[in-house]
Protein backbone atom coordinates (compact mmCIF):
# COMPACT_ATOMS: atom_id res chain seq x y z
CA UNK A 1 0.00 0.00 0.00
CA UNK A 2 1.34 3.44 -0.95
CA UNK A 3 0.69 6.11 1.67
CA UNK A 4 0.02 9.66 0.48
CA UNK A 5 -1.34 11.30 3.66
CA UNK A 6 0.83 10.74 6.73
CA UNK A 7 0.54 12.44 10.11
CA UNK A 8 2.91 11.94 13.02
CA UNK A 9 1.44 12.90 16.41
CA UNK A 10 3.95 13.65 19.16
CA UNK A 11 4.06 15.04 22.70
CA UNK A 12 6.36 18.08 22.92
CA UNK A 13 6.46 17.75 26.71
CA UNK A 14 7.41 14.09 26.72
CA UNK A 15 10.26 13.06 28.99
CA UNK A 16 11.47 10.85 26.12
CA UNK A 17 12.40 11.63 22.53
CA UNK A 18 8.89 11.92 21.12
CA UNK A 19 9.43 15.22 19.28
CA UNK A 20 12.93 14.49 17.98
CA UNK A 21 11.97 11.05 16.70
CA UNK A 22 8.83 12.44 15.05
CA UNK A 23 10.75 15.16 13.22
CA UNK A 24 13.46 12.73 12.11
CA UNK A 25 10.86 10.29 10.78
CA UNK A 26 9.12 13.13 8.95
CA UNK A 27 12.40 14.04 7.19
CA UNK A 28 13.09 10.43 6.26
CA UNK A 29 9.57 9.88 4.93
CA UNK A 30 9.69 13.03 2.83
CA UNK A 31 12.91 11.72 1.28
CA UNK A 32 11.67 8.17 0.74
CA UNK A 33 8.09 9.10 -0.26
CA UNK A 34 8.43 12.44 -2.08
CA UNK A 35 4.83 12.34 -3.36
CA UNK A 36 3.35 11.94 0.12
CA UNK A 37 2.18 14.72 2.41
CA UNK A 38 3.89 14.23 5.79
CA UNK A 39 3.05 16.46 8.73
CA UNK A 40 3.91 16.49 12.44
CA UNK A 41 1.28 17.55 14.98
CA UNK A 42 2.06 18.24 18.67
CA UNK A 43 -0.39 17.42 21.42
CA UNK A 44 -1.41 20.20 23.81
CA UNK A 45 -3.08 18.33 26.68
CA UNK A 46 -3.82 14.84 27.99
CA UNK A 47 -6.21 13.10 25.61
CA UNK A 48 -5.45 15.46 22.73
CA UNK A 49 -3.92 12.68 20.61
CA UNK A 50 -7.29 10.93 20.58
CA UNK A 51 -9.03 14.06 19.31
CA UNK A 52 -6.34 14.71 16.68
CA UNK A 53 -6.49 11.13 15.39
CA UNK A 54 -10.29 11.29 15.22
CA UNK A 55 -10.26 14.57 13.28
CA UNK A 56 -7.66 13.30 10.81
CA UNK A 57 -9.45 9.99 10.22
CA UNK A 58 -12.76 11.80 9.66
CA UNK A 59 -11.26 14.32 7.22
CA UNK A 60 -8.97 12.00 5.23
CA UNK A 61 -10.06 8.94 3.29
CA UNK A 62 -6.98 6.73 3.77
CA UNK A 63 -4.63 8.35 6.30
CA UNK A 64 -1.62 6.83 7.99
CA UNK A 65 -1.55 8.14 11.56
CA UNK A 66 1.64 7.52 13.52
CA UNK A 67 1.97 7.98 17.27
CA UNK A 68 5.47 8.95 18.36
CA UNK A 69 4.98 7.74 21.91
CA UNK A 70 4.87 4.85 24.29
CA UNK A 71 1.92 2.54 24.78
CA UNK A 72 -0.23 5.18 26.48
CA UNK A 73 0.00 7.72 23.68
CA UNK A 74 -0.67 5.03 21.12
CA UNK A 75 -3.76 4.02 23.10
CA UNK A 76 -5.16 7.51 22.57
CA UNK A 77 -4.52 7.34 18.82
CA UNK A 78 -6.18 3.97 18.28
CA UNK A 79 -9.22 5.13 20.24
CA UNK A 80 -9.43 8.25 18.10
CA UNK A 81 -9.35 6.16 14.94
CA UNK A 82 -12.05 3.83 16.23
CA UNK A 83 -14.13 6.88 17.22
CA UNK A 84 -13.98 8.14 13.62
CA UNK A 85 -15.52 5.00 12.13
CA UNK A 86 -13.11 5.20 9.19
CA UNK A 87 -12.34 1.57 8.19
CA UNK A 88 -9.49 2.64 5.90
CA UNK A 89 -7.46 4.59 8.46
CA UNK A 90 -4.12 2.95 9.22
CA UNK A 91 -2.06 3.57 12.34
CA UNK A 92 1.39 2.74 13.65
CA UNK A 93 3.53 3.49 16.68
CA UNK A 94 7.01 4.99 16.66
CA UNK A 95 8.39 3.83 20.03
CA UNK A 96 9.30 6.92 22.03
CA UNK A 97 8.31 6.21 25.62
CA UNK A 98 9.27 4.15 28.63
CA UNK A 99 6.46 1.69 27.94
CA UNK A 100 6.94 0.31 24.42
CA UNK A 101 5.43 -3.15 24.92
CA UNK A 102 3.37 -3.03 21.73
CA UNK A 103 6.21 -2.11 19.39
CA UNK A 104 8.66 -4.48 21.08
CA UNK A 105 6.37 -7.50 20.76
CA UNK A 106 4.72 -6.65 17.41
CA UNK A 107 7.24 -4.87 15.18
CA UNK A 108 10.02 -6.90 13.60
CA UNK A 109 11.81 -4.05 11.75
CA UNK A 110 12.34 -0.27 12.03
CA UNK A 111 9.10 1.63 11.41
CA UNK A 112 10.52 3.54 8.43
CA UNK A 113 11.28 0.27 6.63
CA UNK A 114 7.82 -1.08 7.42
CA UNK A 115 6.14 2.05 6.03
CA UNK A 116 8.18 1.92 2.83
CA UNK A 117 7.28 -1.75 2.47
CA UNK A 118 3.63 -0.72 2.80
CA UNK A 119 2.19 -3.93 4.20
CA UNK A 120 -0.96 -3.32 6.23
CA UNK A 121 -2.11 -5.87 8.82
CA UNK A 122 -5.42 -6.09 10.63
CA UNK A 123 -5.16 -6.95 14.31
CA UNK A 124 -7.60 -7.48 17.16
CA UNK A 125 -8.23 -4.89 19.81
CA UNK A 126 -9.49 -5.37 23.34
CA UNK A 127 -12.84 -3.65 23.87
CA UNK A 128 -14.06 -2.77 27.34
CA UNK A 129 -17.61 -1.62 28.01
CA UNK A 130 -18.35 -0.22 31.49
CA UNK A 131 -21.99 0.16 32.54
CA UNK A 132 -22.24 2.26 35.68
CA UNK A 133 -24.84 2.05 38.43
CA UNK A 134 -27.55 4.60 37.75
CA UNK A 135 -26.80 4.77 34.03
CA UNK A 136 -23.94 5.79 31.80
CA UNK A 137 -21.84 3.63 29.51
CA UNK A 138 -18.15 4.07 28.70
CA UNK A 139 -16.46 2.19 25.85
CA UNK A 140 -12.71 2.11 25.36
CA UNK A 141 -10.23 0.06 23.34
CA UNK A 142 -6.75 -1.23 24.11
CA UNK A 143 -4.08 -2.48 21.74
CA UNK A 144 -2.10 -4.54 24.26
CA UNK A 145 -3.74 -5.16 27.63
CA UNK A 146 -6.50 -4.32 30.08
CA UNK A 147 -5.79 -5.04 33.71
CA UNK A 148 -6.88 -4.73 37.32
CA UNK A 149 -4.83 -5.26 40.41
CA UNK A 150 -1.13 -5.73 40.86
CA UNK A 151 0.20 -6.97 37.54
CA UNK A 152 -0.54 -3.82 35.53
CA UNK A 153 0.56 -1.66 38.47
CA UNK A 154 3.92 -3.42 38.52
CA UNK A 155 4.14 -3.13 34.74
CA UNK A 156 3.74 0.63 34.86
CA UNK A 157 6.44 0.88 37.55
CA UNK A 158 8.83 -1.31 35.59
CA UNK A 159 8.31 0.71 32.43
CA UNK A 160 9.57 3.80 34.26
CA UNK A 161 13.04 2.29 34.47
CA UNK A 162 15.78 1.00 32.20
CA UNK A 163 17.16 -1.70 34.45
CA UNK A 164 18.45 -5.24 34.38
CA UNK A 165 16.23 -8.16 35.32
CA UNK A 166 17.40 -8.23 38.94
CA UNK A 167 16.76 -4.53 39.53
CA UNK A 168 13.37 -4.78 37.83
CA UNK A 169 12.40 -7.59 40.15
CA UNK A 170 13.25 -5.33 43.10
CA UNK A 171 10.89 -2.72 41.66
CA UNK A 172 8.17 -5.37 41.48
CA UNK A 173 8.80 -6.40 45.10
CA UNK A 174 8.45 -2.83 46.36
CA UNK A 175 5.27 -2.34 44.34
CA UNK A 176 3.35 -5.20 45.91
CA UNK A 177 4.39 -4.69 49.54
CA UNK A 178 1.66 -2.07 49.97
CA UNK A 179 -0.76 -3.75 47.63
CA UNK A 180 -4.17 -5.11 48.73
CA UNK A 181 -6.26 -7.66 46.76
CA UNK A 182 -9.65 -6.81 45.26
CA UNK A 183 -12.99 -8.56 44.75
CA UNK A 184 -15.19 -8.93 41.69
CA UNK A 185 -18.30 -10.95 40.92
CA UNK A 186 -17.97 -13.26 37.92
CA UNK A 187 -20.49 -15.92 36.87
CA UNK A 188 -22.52 -15.32 40.07
CA UNK A 189 -19.44 -15.99 42.21
CA UNK A 190 -17.42 -13.53 44.30
CA UNK A 191 -13.73 -13.87 43.48
CA UNK A 192 -10.84 -12.36 45.44
CA UNK A 193 -7.82 -11.64 43.24
CA UNK A 194 -4.38 -10.09 43.29
CA UNK A 195 -4.43 -9.46 39.56
CA UNK A 196 -6.70 -9.87 36.54
CA UNK A 197 -5.22 -9.27 33.13
CA UNK A 198 -6.58 -9.47 29.58
CA UNK A 199 -3.71 -9.41 27.10
CA UNK A 200 -3.37 -9.08 23.35
CA UNK A 201 0.43 -9.40 23.49
CA UNK A 202 2.63 -12.11 24.94
CA UNK A 203 4.97 -9.89 26.99
CA UNK A 204 4.72 -6.75 29.08
CA UNK A 205 7.00 -4.55 31.17
CA UNK A 206 10.15 -5.78 29.40
CA UNK A 207 10.52 -9.05 31.30
CA UNK A 208 7.07 -10.42 32.17
CA UNK A 209 6.14 -13.19 29.73
CA UNK A 210 2.42 -13.90 29.58
CA UNK A 211 2.17 -16.44 26.76
CA UNK A 212 4.49 -18.46 24.49
CA UNK A 213 3.77 -16.33 21.41
CA UNK A 214 1.72 -13.48 19.99
CA UNK A 215 -1.61 -14.28 18.37
CA UNK A 216 -3.12 -10.82 17.81
CA UNK A 217 -5.55 -11.67 15.03
CA UNK A 218 -7.55 -14.75 16.00
CA UNK A 219 -10.42 -13.09 17.85
CA UNK A 220 -9.22 -14.20 21.29
CA UNK A 221 -7.03 -12.86 24.09
CA UNK A 222 -5.07 -14.21 27.04
CA UNK A 223 -6.76 -14.32 30.45
CA UNK A 224 -4.25 -14.28 33.31
CA UNK A 225 -5.61 -14.23 36.86
CA UNK A 226 -3.73 -14.44 40.15
CA UNK A 227 -5.97 -15.55 43.05
CA UNK A 228 -5.45 -13.61 46.27
CA UNK A 229 -2.96 -15.26 48.58
CA UNK A 230 0.09 -14.68 50.72
CA UNK A 231 2.71 -12.24 49.48
CA UNK A 232 5.20 -15.03 48.87
CA UNK A 233 2.73 -16.77 46.55
CA UNK A 234 2.28 -13.59 44.52
CA UNK A 235 6.03 -13.07 44.37
CA UNK A 236 6.43 -16.62 43.10
CA UNK A 237 3.94 -15.99 40.28
CA UNK A 238 5.71 -12.79 39.24
CA UNK A 239 9.06 -14.56 39.31
CA UNK A 240 7.64 -17.30 37.08
CA UNK A 241 6.41 -14.65 34.63
CA UNK A 242 9.85 -13.03 34.60
CA UNK A 243 11.44 -16.43 33.95
CA UNK A 244 8.93 -17.33 31.19
CA UNK A 245 7.48 -20.15 33.27
CA UNK A 246 3.84 -19.18 33.73
CA UNK A 247 1.33 -21.92 33.04
CA UNK A 248 -0.30 -21.51 29.60
CA UNK A 249 -3.05 -18.92 30.02
CA UNK A 250 -6.68 -19.40 29.11
CA UNK A 251 -7.64 -17.96 25.72
CA UNK A 252 -11.11 -16.47 25.49
CA UNK A 253 -13.07 -13.92 23.46
CA UNK A 254 -15.29 -12.44 26.19
CA UNK A 255 -15.30 -11.94 29.97
CA UNK A 256 -17.86 -10.21 32.20
CA UNK A 257 -17.66 -9.13 35.82
CA UNK A 258 -19.03 -6.66 38.36
CA UNK A 259 -16.71 -4.39 40.35
CA UNK A 260 -17.32 -4.77 44.09
CA UNK A 261 -15.32 -1.65 45.02
CA UNK A 262 -13.97 1.49 43.40
CA UNK A 263 -10.78 0.53 41.60
CA UNK A 264 -8.48 1.63 38.77
CA UNK A 265 -8.68 -0.10 35.41
CA UNK A 266 -5.62 0.15 33.20
CA UNK A 267 -5.63 0.15 29.41
CA UNK A 268 -2.15 -0.01 27.91
CA UNK A 269 -0.93 1.87 30.99
CA UNK A 270 -3.62 4.55 30.81
CA UNK A 271 -5.80 4.58 33.92
CA UNK A 272 -9.57 5.00 34.11
CA UNK A 273 -11.74 4.84 37.23
CA UNK A 274 -14.02 1.87 37.68
CA UNK A 275 -16.84 2.79 40.10
CA UNK A 276 -18.36 0.36 42.58
CA UNK A 277 -21.11 -1.74 41.05
CA UNK A 278 -19.97 -1.23 37.46
CA UNK A 279 -20.80 -4.06 35.09
CA UNK A 280 -17.77 -4.63 32.90
CA UNK A 281 -17.48 -6.57 29.66
CA UNK A 282 -14.10 -7.20 28.03
CA UNK A 283 -14.31 -8.62 24.52
CA UNK A 284 -12.12 -9.14 21.51
CA UNK A 285 -12.79 -6.69 18.70
CA UNK A 286 -11.63 -9.01 15.94
CA UNK A 287 -9.38 -7.39 13.33
CA UNK A 288 -10.70 -3.96 14.28
CA UNK A 289 -7.48 -2.04 13.57
CA UNK A 290 -5.42 -1.62 10.44
CA UNK A 291 -1.79 -1.18 11.37
CA UNK A 292 1.81 -1.59 10.27
CA UNK A 293 3.83 -4.17 12.19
Amino acid sequence: MKFTDITIIYNPNSTGDSERLAINLQKDLRTQLPKATVQCLPTKYAGHARHLANDIAEATKKPLIISSSGDGGYNEVINGIIDSGNPDAVCAVLPAGNANDHSRTMQDAPLLDLIIKGKVTQIDLLKVVVRKVGGGVTTRYAHSYIGLGLTPVVAVELNKHTLNAFREMLVAIRAFYKYQPFKIEHADTVIKLDSLLFANINQMAKILTLAPKNRPDDGKFELISFPAGHKWQLFKRLAKAAANRLDPPQRISRYQFTALKNMPLQLDGEVMKLPYGSQVTVASAAKALKTII
